[in-house]
């Protein structure tokens, strides 16, 4: 099963989410692969992988030339869930994607030899709606958004999203859909909060998760330190709070 993490706006908890699933899964004896599909990398910071030189990238430019094989494709070991690592070269290849035939397609095809031997596959993109984005979701089963609690505007270009999805559930992927969004960065102290996370739910476009992620600054260290908020703190709330939301991903899902 592959998921892909997105949203339009950064500063959202993305990563954090994107990285705590899999290492929630992982714990709960499932394999699983994170694929780093941002060229700023955070994903693969986050984990604590650093200097890495065998990225995502060499895979897909080897497809878009048209020779890829699994030598290469290297996944790194983290722990106990497979990391396929990217760094900032692959804003280079995202420019070739532009000019390139079939290239929605170019990530689907470097992981289709892989796929079935994960459980689970969890995509994390860069905000945007670009070619790397609709690549995530020509590959993917399911898509999981990430909506800040104390911002109603978090929620805009939403319907550009759902385009999006649709889209690339008409001409490429038929298989997708969205599998909910999960609130973040929720103060529960904040009348604001509250007020407009009651907002999202009550939104005829969202089918929001129950579980909220809490404002943490326990999640901006594990990150800081490229731990996951399970090994950094895994009694704290922002931890318990994703393994209540693998519960409800797991329970969507079927897995």
């Amino acid at each position: 099963m592959i998921i892909t993490v997105t949203t339009q706006k950064g500063g959202v908890g993305k990563t954090t989410t994107a990285i705590s699933i899999a290492a929630e899964l992982a714990a709960r004896g499932k394999g699983v692969l994170l694929v780093d599909l941002d060229p700023q990398g955070n994903a693969t910071i986050g984990c604590g992988l650093t200097n890495i030189k065998d990225t995502i990238v060499k895979p897909m430019m080897a497809d878009i030339n048209g020779n890829f094989s699994l030598n290469d494709l290297t996944v790194i070991l983290r722990k106990n869930f497979f990391v396929l690592p990217s760094n900032i070269e692959l804003a280079n290849l995202e420019l070739m994607l532009v000019s390139v035939i079939g290239r929605e397609g170019v990530l689907k095809r470097i992981l289709e030899p892989i796929k079935n031997d994960y459980d689970f596959i969890i995509i994390d993109t860069l905000p945007s709606l670009g070619i790397l984005t609709v690549n995530a979701f020509a590959a993917s089963d399911y898509v999981i958004v990430p909506i800040l609690a104390r911002d109603y505007y978090s929620l805009q270009g939403f319907d550009a999203l759902i385009e999006s999805v649709n889209l690339t559930k008409r001409c490429i992927n038929p298989k997708l859909e969205i599998l909910g969004e999960v609130i973040t960065m929720y103060d529960s102290r904040n009348k604001n909060d509250k007020m407009i996370a009651n907002t999202i739910r009550a939104d005829v476009r969202t089918n929001v998760f129950d579980t909220v992620i809490p404002q943490s600054t326990r999640a901006a260290e594990a990150n800081r330190l490229g731990k996951t908020i399970l090994e950094h703190d895994c009694k704290g709330k922002t931890a318990l709070a994703y393994k209540s939301l693998t519960d409800e991903i797991l329970a969507r899902t079927g897995g």
